[in-house]
Protein backbone atom coordinates (compact mmCIF):
# COMPACT_ATOMS: atom_id res chain seq x y z
CA UNK A 1 0.00 0.00 0.00
CA UNK A 2 1.13 3.52 -0.75
CA UNK A 3 -0.20 6.52 1.19
CA UNK A 4 -0.01 9.97 -0.38
CA UNK A 5 -0.69 13.38 1.13
CA UNK A 6 -1.97 15.71 -1.58
CA UNK A 7 -3.26 18.79 0.30
CA UNK A 8 -2.63 20.24 3.74
CA UNK A 9 -4.54 23.05 5.40
CA UNK A 10 -4.17 24.58 8.84
CA UNK A 11 -6.08 27.25 10.70
CA UNK A 12 -3.69 28.40 13.39
CA UNK A 13 -4.72 30.27 16.54
CA UNK A 14 -4.47 34.03 16.23
CA UNK A 15 -2.31 34.44 19.33
CA UNK A 16 0.69 32.31 20.20
CA UNK A 17 0.47 30.16 23.30
CA UNK A 18 2.84 31.49 25.95
CA UNK A 19 3.32 28.16 27.70
CA UNK A 20 6.55 26.47 26.57
CA UNK A 21 5.05 23.03 27.22
CA UNK A 22 2.03 22.64 24.97
CA UNK A 23 -0.42 19.88 25.84
CA UNK A 24 -2.71 19.25 22.88
CA UNK A 25 -5.85 17.18 23.16
CA UNK A 26 -6.80 16.28 19.60
CA UNK A 27 -10.11 15.07 18.24
CA UNK A 28 -9.59 13.44 14.86
CA UNK A 29 -11.45 11.63 12.13
CA UNK A 30 -10.64 10.03 8.79
CA UNK A 31 -13.27 9.78 6.08
CA UNK A 32 -12.78 7.51 3.05
CA UNK A 33 -14.28 7.77 -0.44
CA UNK A 34 -14.68 5.00 -3.05
CA UNK A 35 -13.50 2.20 -0.77
CA UNK A 36 -14.35 -0.45 -3.37
CA UNK A 37 -11.61 0.76 -5.74
CA UNK A 38 -7.81 0.28 -5.77
CA UNK A 39 -7.32 4.03 -5.19
CA UNK A 40 -9.08 5.35 -2.12
CA UNK A 41 -9.36 9.06 -1.35
CA UNK A 42 -9.35 10.22 2.27
CA UNK A 43 -9.82 13.35 4.37
CA UNK A 44 -8.22 13.49 7.80
CA UNK A 45 -9.35 16.27 10.15
CA UNK A 46 -7.64 17.12 13.43
CA UNK A 47 -9.08 19.67 15.87
CA UNK A 48 -7.86 20.68 19.28
CA UNK A 49 -10.47 20.30 22.01
CA UNK A 50 -8.88 22.45 24.70
CA UNK A 51 -8.34 26.20 24.91
CA UNK A 52 -6.05 26.30 21.86
CA UNK A 53 -8.16 26.89 18.74
CA UNK A 54 -6.45 24.83 16.04
CA UNK A 55 -7.86 23.04 12.98
CA UNK A 56 -5.92 20.92 10.51
CA UNK A 57 -6.95 18.95 7.41
CA UNK A 58 -5.07 16.51 5.22
CA UNK A 59 -6.45 15.24 1.91
CA UNK A 60 -4.80 12.32 0.23
CA UNK A 61 -4.87 9.05 -1.61
CA UNK A 62 -4.27 5.39 -0.74
CA UNK A 63 -3.12 3.09 -3.53
CA UNK A 64 -3.64 -0.61 -2.88
CA UNK A 65 -1.58 -3.34 -4.49
CA UNK A 66 -3.25 -6.19 -6.36
CA UNK A 67 -5.15 -8.51 -3.99
CA UNK A 68 -4.44 -6.22 -1.03
CA UNK A 69 -7.39 -5.65 1.29
CA UNK A 70 -8.30 -2.27 2.74
CA UNK A 71 -8.24 -2.15 6.56
CA UNK A 72 -9.87 1.07 7.72
CA UNK A 73 -8.65 0.80 11.33
CA UNK A 74 -4.95 0.33 10.55
CA UNK A 75 -4.97 2.87 7.68
CA UNK A 76 -6.70 5.46 9.85
CA UNK A 77 -4.07 5.12 12.57
CA UNK A 78 -1.22 5.44 10.05
CA UNK A 79 -2.81 8.51 8.46
CA UNK A 80 -3.44 10.12 11.86
CA UNK A 81 0.16 9.49 12.99
CA UNK A 82 1.60 11.09 9.85
CA UNK A 83 -0.89 13.97 9.90
CA UNK A 84 -0.07 14.70 13.55
CA UNK A 85 3.68 14.76 12.78
CA UNK A 86 3.06 17.22 9.94
CA UNK A 87 0.78 19.34 12.16
CA UNK A 88 3.45 19.64 14.88
CA UNK A 89 6.04 20.60 12.27
CA UNK A 90 3.79 23.26 10.76
CA UNK A 91 2.81 24.60 14.17
CA UNK A 92 6.46 24.95 15.07
CA UNK A 93 7.35 26.62 11.75
CA UNK A 94 4.62 29.24 12.09
CA UNK A 95 5.36 30.32 15.65
CA UNK A 96 6.12 33.96 16.26
CA UNK A 97 9.77 34.86 16.06
CA UNK A 98 11.92 37.95 15.56
CA UNK A 99 15.03 37.96 13.36
CA UNK A 100 17.67 40.69 13.58
CA UNK A 101 19.35 41.49 10.28
CA UNK A 102 22.88 42.75 9.91
CA UNK A 103 23.37 46.51 9.93
CA UNK A 104 22.28 48.45 6.86
CA UNK A 105 25.88 49.45 6.02
CA UNK A 106 26.73 45.87 4.98
CA UNK A 107 23.81 45.78 2.52
CA UNK A 108 23.97 49.30 1.06
CA UNK A 109 24.45 48.00 -2.47
CA UNK A 110 21.15 46.10 -2.32
CA UNK A 111 18.64 48.83 -1.53
CA UNK A 112 18.92 48.34 2.23
CA UNK A 113 17.08 51.59 2.97
CA UNK A 114 13.86 49.65 2.32
CA UNK A 115 14.71 46.80 4.71
CA UNK A 116 13.81 47.26 8.37
CA UNK A 117 16.29 46.23 11.07
CA UNK A 118 13.99 43.47 12.30
CA UNK A 119 11.56 41.11 10.67
CA UNK A 120 8.74 39.43 12.53
CA UNK A 121 6.55 36.57 11.39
Amino acid sequence: MQIYIEKIGMIRPYSNPKNKKLNLEIDWSVEYYDTDLREIRYDCILKSINSLDLSFKVEGLLKLESFEEFSQASCSQLIFDKAFDVLMGMFSLTRQSTHVLEGNESCNYFGSEKISDTLSN
